[in-house]
């Protein structure tokens, strides 16, 4: 891994409004270098204040951002070498590098430790970097998405730990040496890349055999899928969960909790400042996010999942949280690959919804079309006994009607696209 000082130095990000790239630039512009950047106009994007605090400014694409100064590009993978600065960039000699191997090259002097898996990443980061910063252990952490309490994707620390959330698309989590692992779950999901399930293992297999020093934190079920020596959640874990105030329902947040507790106690973090870390953790953005008022009714909560398991698992944190509540879900499906990979799981995930809607099926920048649709879905959800609709058979207005005349409620939205949009327009209009 090439290693760069980053002192001084003129760096443009491409992309700098995605969560993850946002984070790096502040990180980077905390190490003295002079970080500029830009993206696509137009869009709402929850960076944007985290930037400007940085003192970081994001211009929107065009060739005279890449000036022949400039040390380093460092660009997302949402941006290919067509994205006119790139091109530019190519022209000039200037060096690109994508975010992965930049994040990667950050962190090769830090002790790493990466959060990977399927689900749960993004929560158990924030936790075990709260539980950390309670233990004054002063860590760098880098999620993918904004943690409440920081208000921000990334924690800007100075001691010697890097907690990272690793990205298993495209295997990038494998640029990594961290000196421990935690995955929260295991299961099959990125079907575009990861042609079958036995690929899709063998990824993190191949990353925990290229690890061999790495202490190893997984749920019993996960580490003996990997077959290599792991450590899991035990009594004395549970013990510290029971003292703790633990904000998130449903029993697949508390394994992922009981997890970070475990992994905290092997780095010498106390329990009374175990307890404190979780008391203060208030969730992270996209994650049962409510979006109408404390005990408003019918209450509006969005969600980011977008993998049947974990539409599952967000049904049953909803259900325990608000037991006498009736459920109606929103579902719009991230992606043609993963929907008609996961077709028959999809349509059996919504066991704890009283009714379900299906909005269009959200494209990628990697795929546009596809040859399911959602009337395969609607289909094949009504055959697991659900009433189903389609949301765009329903203006938003009339949708926010209809819902109001059932206040003991709960809408909840999901999905990993732009459906957050109209779970807001329906909570501002209710």
């Amino acid at each position: 891994m090439q290693t760069y000082g980053w002192k001084n130095k003129k760096i443009h990000f491409i992309g700098i409004k995605g969560t993850g790239v946002s984070g790096l630039a502040q990180l980077i512009k905390n190490e003295d270098a002079i970080v500029s950047g830009s993206d696509v106009s137009g869009e709402e994007f929850q960076s944007n204040e985290n930037l400007q605090k940085a003192g970081i400014i994001s211009e929107e694409f065009k060739v005279e951002n890449i000036k022949p100064d400039i040390n380093l590009v460092i660009y997302s993978s949402a941006f290919d070498e067509n994205n006119i600065e790139r091109k530019r960039a190519s022209e000039l000699g200037v060096e690109q590098i994508n975010y992965a191997d930049a994040l990667a090259a950050f962190a090769a002097n830090k002790k790493v430790i990466v959060i990977t898996g399927t689900h749960g990443k993004t929560t158990t980061t924030a936790l075990l970097g709260q539980i950390f910063e309670a233990g004054n252990l002063d860590p760098v952490v880098l999620a993918g998405d904004r943690i409440k309490a920081w208000e921000n994707s990334v924690r800007i620390g100075h001691g010697e730990f890097m907690i990272v959330e690793g990205d298993e698309y495209q295997e990038k989590f494998r640029l990594f040496r961290p000196v421990a692992i935690l995955i929260p779950s295991l299961d099959y999901d990125h079907p575009d890349y990861f042609k079958t399930p036995e690929i899709y293992l063998e990824a993190f297999k191949k990353f925990v055999t290229e690890n061999p020093d790495a202490t190893l934190v997984t749920t019993k079920e996960t580490g003996e899928r990997i077959g290599k020596k792991f450590e899991s959640a035990d009594f004395n874990d549970e013990v510290i969960f029971n003292q703790s105030k633990f904000l998130m329902p449903g029993e697949k947040y508390k394994s992922n909790c009981l997890l970070a507790i475990h992994l905290s106690q092997k780095f010498g973090i106390a329990s009374e400042k175990i307890i404190s870390g979780i008391n203060n953790f208030k969730g992270v953005g996209r994650r049962l996010d409510l979006y109408t008022k404390e005990g408003a009714k019918p209450a509006i909560i969005y969600d980011y999942a977008h993998h049947p398991e974990e539409i599952v698992a967000t049904l049953d944190a909803i259900s325990q949280k608000y037991p006498s509540s009736k459920i109606i879900a929103v579902f719009q499906p991230h992606t043609f690959s993963r929907t008609a990979a996961f077709l028959n799981d999809f349509a059996k995930a919504f066991t704890k919804a009283d009714e379900v809607y299906f909005d269009e099926i959200y494209a990628s920048a990697r795929e546009k079309i596809g040859a399911v649709s959602i009337k395969d879905l609607i289909r094949e959800t009504e055959k697991a006994g659900k009433l189903v609709c389609k949301l765009s058979e329903f203006s938003l207005e009339k949708f926010a009607s209809k819902i109001k005349k059932h206040p003991d409620t709960i809408i909840l939205f999901m999905g990993a696209g732009d459906i957050w949009q109209k779970a807001k327009k329906i909570a501002n209009l209710i």
